[in-house]
């Protein structure tokens, strides 16, 4: 019997007997260094990683023999990641080709995640077979970017609003000046993504950073946001004044404008007299 068939009869036999009923001991994993802000401690049974961090799979106590696999599921899908016979090399599936590593004196893994390698991970040989690791793949956060106004006259309303390009974002907050930002009829988060300010006074003058959070991220910008004195709102008028007697001389004349602010931000309830 040539190495080839008999390899392919050994991964046909892992394939279809599961090992023992019991599932032996649970895969342990832990996100190599370096890599974002990702929880680097070793764990059994769930593990939260980032695309672009390279995971490792190990099998503490359990051996193989003849032949070892690891597979992978998710949802209706389930296939190999790497089959192994002793007698052979490891072939990996193409699904995950060129972004893996099987050491085969300890039968380790490791992974190079990228989107849709959410899922369930087990390792198996012609014996037994670990439990399911739970593997939660999440994409970091870029730099987010403010969107709003850069100025804003004394006395009106304006809002920024903190984007996030790449990722998800499950936290956000606000500071000014590198202190924490909290809510009140002045100062209006909303869906935490935006900011109003309601009734800017020269105080509101500053920078506001937003910063933005996920299990394997943090990020921040800033923004500088200038408030005008009203009175020195001006828009120039350009009037002839013809004086008898004289030569017409030409004057340059200043009058107030005013330019109300429109804007999604709920202004603060009045109480009746």
């Amino acid at each position: 019997m040539g190495p080839d068939l008999l390899f392919f009869l050994l991964l046909l036999l892992l394939l279809a007997c599961p090992g023992s009923s019991a599932a032996g001991p649970g895969v342990t994993a832990r996100t190599l260094s370096p890599c974002y802000a990702a929880d680097l401690r070793p764990a059994a049974g769930s593990l939260v990683s980032a695309v672009g961090c390279t995971v490792l799979l190990t099998t503490p106590g359990l051996k193989a023999t003849k032949a070892a696999i690891w597979e992978y599921k998710s949802g209706p899908w389930e296939g190999a990641i790497v089959s192994y016979a002793f007698d052979g090399p490891a072939n990996t599936s193409q699904l995950f080709e060129n972004r893996t590593r099987f050491n085969e004196t300890d039968l380790s893994l490791q992974l190079v995640l990228q989107e849709g390698d959410d899922g369930l991970y087990r390792f198996r040989s012609e014996a037994e077979a670990t439990g399911w690791l739970q593997l939660h793949v999440i994409e970091p956060l870029s730099e987010p970017e403010i969107v709003g106004n850069s100025s804003v006259k004394e006395g009106g309303t304006t809002k920024l609003v903190c984007n996030v390009l790449e990722g998800k974002a499950d936290l956000y907050w606000w500071k000014k000046n590198g202190e924490l930002l909290l809510g009140s009829d002045h100062i209006q988060f909303v869906a935490n993504s935006t900011l109003c300010i309601v009734k800017a006074s020269m105080n509101d003058s500053g920078y506001y950073e937003c910063v933005v959070r996920n299990q394997v991220s943090q990020n921040e910008t800033s923004f500088l946001l200038h408030v005008q004195n009203s009175a020195n709102v001006v828009l120039p008028v350009i009037l002839v004044c013809v004086i008898v007697g004289s030569l017409a001389g030409l004057f340059v004349w200043c009058k107030r404008r005013e330019r109300p602010c429109r804007s999604g931000c709920r202004a603060p309830e009045v109480s009746g007299q």
